[in-house]
């Protein structure tokens, strides 16, 4: 080896271990630094005739890209179950805990009781005085709680929002940093701007699942877990979100703008096409996602729990039920069935058993005023146990029979006249049994003598409307737990708590009794918008059981929710700490290979300080 190219071959290391030791002293003065992932420096031996050398230094980052992919991947799902944690957890403050003096079964059991004080003694004013206190209080806390319940999808709406606006800057911001990027491939500062992107694409993250990919010039490619392309070098979409600042009951995520009463997000493409992001199902994890959930699905069914006690509670003391009368004709036999007083969201219900078989089944006939509130919502019509059925009633008797017989086919004989439906098997045919018969009218007055046990004891909002259940123009069920009240009537005249007669001026027991019995032990059909337990078929329980129902069910899905979203955090948790193995500056590796550097360095300059003795003696000769 020549004199030359030993000087050569140890100017290149010495510069080598400069720009390692620069690197190095980089690393433990960003250890604690978040985001930083510590860099290496990559040098690539060179041959020149026998003599080996450094050709070239490069400063690489040293991350496990797979695992920073699963990162990202766990990072969306936390962002999606810390979201839906915390607002369950805000939901499951408003019920209360199950048992406690504010929670929602604590306070309807004092009403219940309240109403088996009066039961034993219906003549004391201090007892009727307990009721309505206490029925006040229920519909209070209804009240409440359907309040509490909007404002927590007013704020899933805020977040969606947020989201997106958050989305449009994080992807405008990685456009100008790929850009960087790309133009400084072989620049000792496209580490540091790596390490900005990534920080970018891991806030993210948090909002949207992505995947990426990063080719030859270290530009990057992003689409979303659900196949949708984010970002190809630049933005390849922007968000849009038209948020709603008051989001109320009725106000629900339809894929037509006229029935849409929330926020939707929608894609905009390079060329200005629009897509509807919710529609097509972007959002699988992340924050928004979680937020889209909320405030389109679980709080939704949220508040149909309460509007369904609400009504149930309302229609269970105010609806009368008119059993049908024997009746025949031939061999066909069945019931007649007087439907005075029947009013708009009142309902028909036919029992019948198939044959052979023995199956019993249930046919519910929902009165209407006008065919345009037809059909009934999906929420209201039923299973095949009990099928819900909306009747238009502005054609007469005649025009209600002849739609029941189309909707129960050739098995029955249906007819009508003046105010009577009649229903009759098929006869000898056989296929059918008519059980039972009933029409249940709502009783729209208060009174203390000759009129039925039944009283509106609740009514919908302050104005005292009678709530009948009606479907006109949308359903009355939509929010009433918002709206209902005790009838301004009972708390003026508290007399109106029990029928009185001639022999028992003071009343007697029978209204308190019908009242308990309705909400405690009568068996009552509940719709399947409630979706108690992530059941969607409709169910039978009384009120009581129902309200407990509703109240235990909200703290399993609370708890679950804080459960999955334990576990997700101990996944990221994980994979943090496998990515950090990696990438995280370990300061005491970084002293060693400082030390190794220093020796390296000195060798280097030892051998140049050589080669300069060596020459000097040769200049002198």
């Amino acid at each position: 080896m020549g004199l030359s190219t030993s000087l050569s071959t140890a100017i290149n290391g010495l510069s080598a271990t400069q720009v390692g030791i620069g690197v190095v002293s980089q690393n433990v003065a960003n250890a604690g630094t978040a985001g930083y992932v510590r860099r290496a420096v990559s040098t690539t031996d060179s041959l020149s005739g026998l003599t080996i050398g450094v050709q070239s230094t490069q400063v690489q980052r040293l991350l496990d890209t797979i695992v920073q992919s699963q990162l990202w991947q766990e990072s969306a799902g936390a962002g999606y179950t810390a979201t839906r944690a915390s607002a369950l957890g805000n939901l499951d403050q408003l019920y209360g805990a199950p048992g406690s003096a504010t929670a929602l079964d604590t306070i309807y059991n004092k009403f219940t009781s309240a109403l088996q004080g009066l039961q034993n003694d219906p003549s004391s004013y201090s007892l009727r005085s307990q009721v309505l206190d206490n029925a006040s209080t229920l519909a209070r806390q209804l009240n409440t709680l359907s309040k509490g319940v909007q404002t927590l999808r007013t704020q899933a709406e805020s977040g969606i929002a947020t989201g997106v606006s958050k989305i449009n800057e994080l992807l405008g911001a990685l456009t100008k940093v790929n850009a960087r990027v790309t133009a400084s491939q072989n620049d000792p500062a496209a580490a540091a701007l790596k390490d900005q992107r990534d920080s970018i694409l891991s806030e993210l993250s948090q909002y949207v699942d992505i995947k990426t990919t990063e080719d030859a010039r270290g530009a990057i490619s992003i689409v979303t877990g659900s196949g949708m392309q984010l970002f190809d070098g630049q933005a390849s979409v922007s968000f849009e979100f038209d948020q709603h600042s008051d989001v109320q009951p009725g106000d629900v995520w339809n894929s037509d703008p006229a029935k849409r009463g929330v926020g939707t997000i929608t894609m905009r493409d390079a060329s200005g096409n629009k897509t509807d992001a919710i529609a097509n199902n972007v959002f699988r994890s992340g924050s928004i996602a979680a937020n889209i959930e909320l405030r389109d699905k679980t709080l939704v069914q949220a508040q149909a729990q309460l509007d369904e006690i609400a009504a149930q509670m309302s229609k269970a003391l105010s609806d009368r039920e008119v059993a049908g009368t024997a009746a025949t004709s031939g061999a066909a036999t069945g019931f007649n069935v007087d439907l005075t007083g029947l009013q708009a969201g009142n309902s028909i219900t036919l029992d019948y058993q198939i044959t052979p078989g023995g199956q019993t089944r249930r046919y519910t006939f929902v009165r209407v005023d006008s065919a345009a509130s037809l059909p009934l919502p999906a929420s209201a019509q039923g299973d095949v146990n009990n099928q819900v059925v909306g009747i238009d009633f502005s054609g007469g008797t005649a025009s209600v029979a002849s739609q029941i017989q189309s909707v129960v086919g050739a098995g029955f004989q249906v007819s009508g006249t003046g105010t009577t439906l009649q229903i009759l098997d098929d006869g000898a045919t056989g296929t059918r049994d008519v059980l039972g018969l009933t029409a249940r009218p709502t009783n729209t007055a208060l009174s203390a003598a000759g009129g039925p046990a039944e009283l509106p004891f609740f009514v919908d909002g302050s104005a005292g409307k009678v709530f009948t259940g009606s479907y006109e123009g949308r359903s009355q069920a939509i929010g009433f737990a918002g709206r209902i009240t005790v009838n301004p009537g009972l708390v003026a005249d508290r007399s109106l708590l029990t029928l009185s007669t001639p022999t028992t001026a003071q009343g007697d027991a029978t209204r308190p009794q019908l009242m308990l019995d309705r909400l405690t032990s009568s068996q009552r059909a509940f719709t399947t918008a409630v979706g108690l337990d992530g059941n969607n078929a409709t169910s039978n329980m009384t009120v009581s059981a129902f309200v407990q129902r509703v109240v235990s069910s909200q703290g399993q899905i609370v708890a679950s929710a804080k459960s999955l979203d334990q576990g997700q955090q101990v996944a990221l948790s994980a994979i943090q700490s496998r990515f950090q193995a990696t990438a995280q500056v370990n300061v005491d590796q970084e002293m060693s290979q400082l030390i190794e550097l220093q020796n390296a360095y000195a060798a280097n300059a030892r051998i140049i300080s050589t080669v300069k003795e060596m020459m000097d003696v040769l200049m002198r000769v």
